[in-house]
């Protein structure tokens, strides 16, 4: 009867110490998703106004007709905050006009872990509650995707950019129609408060 041999103290900590390199090589892309959210905590405060609306093209067929939106070019306060909860991203958003106003209080959006660039909505405070969000993170840049729905159960979706600049960050609001025709944007920019 041969005896087996356990292998030597040696191979196995090599083995050990391979493992958990290999480990925390797969561990550091996850990690890394968040890299830039420390530089970007603050909160932020400026100005919108109305740039233009877009027909969305997809549409089959197309409306005879195209209905144009004509909205008042009239600037309003943007305000908005990063901020870190239990160890993930939180974004507070307040809109004082247009069709994507919130309330004097703002939203605040707490997402999940960041996976490849995206987190989902883990919790919400606001008045008008969100179905779903999303939070996609970039190098340079935070979005939120919201969907909402209407009184009379339609839905409607608004789109937050904010493209961080040395002094704030320049902002695109985007709300889609609840029948999918129409993208109206505001473009603005605010300043870093703290």
């Amino acid at each position: 009867m041969t005896s087996r041999r356990s292998p030597p103290t040696r191979t196995v900590t090599r083995r050990s110490a391979l493992a958990a390199a290999g480990a925390s090589l797969v561990a550091a892309p996850a990690h890394a998703q968040y890299a830039r959210w420390n530089e970007w905590l603050g909160t932020y405060s400026g100005a919108a106004r109305f740039y233009r609306s877009i027909p969305l093209e997809d549409i089959v067929p197309p409306p005879k007709v195209p209905r144009e939106n004509f909205d008042d070019g009239t600037p309003f306060a943007v305000q908005f905050a990063v901020r870190s909860a239990e160890g993930n991203g939180a974004v507070w958003l307040r809109i004082d006009d247009g069709p994507m106003q919130t309330d004097e209080i703002g939203e605040t959006l707490v997402f999940g872990p960041v996976t490849d660039g995206v987190a989902l909505l883990r919790s919400a405070h606001a008045r008008a509650m969100p179905r779903s969000a999303t939070l996609t993170v970039r190098p340079n840049q935070l979005a939120t995707e919201a969907l909402f729905t209407h009184a009379d159960g339609s839905f409607w979706r608004r789109h937050f950019t904010a493209t961080f600049t040395s002094t704030g960050a320049d902002v695109i609001l985007w709300v889609f129609d609840a029948a999918g025709t129409r993208a109206r944007t505001w473009r603005g920019a605010t300043v870093r408060r703290a």
